[in-house]
């Protein structure tokens, strides 16, 4: 059991939600508990039947930092929301249980996090692998738009200060600082990986924690309405390991593209006041999103189209102009 001074000393409550994850979660709990800050480890086993129970409970008795809590299997949103409302550190990070995090994430955050002011969020760079340990590249290069604003902001902290961006540097492996429009640009992208972020728990638990009744994509709303009382502190360097599952892809696609329709207009009016041009970015990528749904459905083929025209109108881009022209060459080829 965790000591009177041992809870008042924790920098970081870890919240782990895990269902039948008992082949990843003993890398991932290794990857928290070899961080170099105090910390504490809320694993919610959110009603496994292959064995993580018994597994997890033998851990939590090797090492107090280790809490586990039984969630009632109501979905991850709910099982992290669980653990919040225990949480007893100043910050709250978040591992998926098939994720795993580099040496010294944490206290690289948490001195970026310090070096910056105002700060509520941080996030990082993280890699992609597959099942096999297959390295699939890092996360940012798939943002084209993010990508572009770091060059915009290096090149302009390089030229005259700017408020929109701090930081002791702006090297490829330095953090820097997220404010005013700049901040627009997690709305236009969703480029924060849930499993590299760290949050104020003061602030975590103002805004009620993860919207439940959020079919999918509950963590960028969740992102989107925290980024509303501060900074968001980004550090280049990557920092966790993310796991692409075969099964990862949703049979649900209308219900996840719902919810993101919906978080589009949740959070576009103050977006839009932050950034008034960021919403035609994001509705893009909402339809493009949408044309890939469809264009594997039986009868897709029309409503496919439809979509990728409307991200070309929003952005016309050579990218968004060439999926839409390669859809349409493979359709009129499946037709011959």
């Amino acid at each position: 059991m965790m000591t009177l001074q041992e809870k008042s000393t924790i920098e970081v409550s870890v919240i782990m939600p895990t269902f039948n994850c008992l082949m990843y979660l003993p890398q991932a709990v290794n990857s928290v508990l070899s961080q170099d800050v105090s910390l504490e480890l809320l694993i919610v086993d959110d009603g496994s039947t292959d064995g993580s129970d018994v597994w997890l409970q033998e851990q939590a008795a090797m090492d107090s930092r280790i809490v586990i809590i039984k969630g009632n299997h109501a979905g991850v949103s709910a099982a992290r929301n669980l653990a919040i409302k225990q949480a007893k550190g100043s910050w709250v990070a978040f591992l998926d249980a098939d994720d795993y995090w580099y040496a010294n994430k944490l206290r690289m955050q948490l001195e970026a996090l310090e070096e910056a002011q105002n700060c509520v969020l941080s996030f990082t760079e993280y890699d992609h692998f597959d099942e096999q340990g297959g390295d699939l590249g890092g996360c940012f290069q798939f943002w084209p738009r993010f990508t572009a604003l770091f060059h915009k902001l290096d090149k302009a902290a390089r030229l005259q200060p700017n408020s929109n961006i701090s930081g002791k540097n702006n090297h490829s492996d330095s953090a820097f600082t997220l404010r005013g429009e700049a901040k627009a640009c997690i709305y236009e992208e969703n480029v924060i990986g849930t499993s590299t972020v760290m949050v104020r728990a003061d602030i975590l638990r103002r805004v009620s924690g993860f919207d439940e009744s959020l079919f999918s994509a509950s963590d960028w709303d969740l992102w989107l309405k925290i980024s509303a009382f501060g900074g968001l502190s980004v550090v280049r360097k990557s920092t966790t390991g993310y796991l692409v599952r075969q099964n990862s892809i949703s049979r649900n696609q209308e219900k996840r593209l719902h919810s993101v329709q919906f978080i589009l207009e949740r959070y576009r009016a103050p977006m839009e006041l932050l950034n008034p041009n960021c919403f035609a970015p994001a509705f893009a990528r909402f339809k493009l999103a949408q044309a890939e749904a469809y264009q594997n459905q039986p009868g897709g083929y029309l409503r496919a189209i439809f979509a990728y025209l409307q991200a070309c109108y929003q952005i016309p881009s050579k990218r968004n102009m060439r999926a839409c022209l390669s859809h349409i060459i493979y359709g009129l080829w499946r037709q011959t």
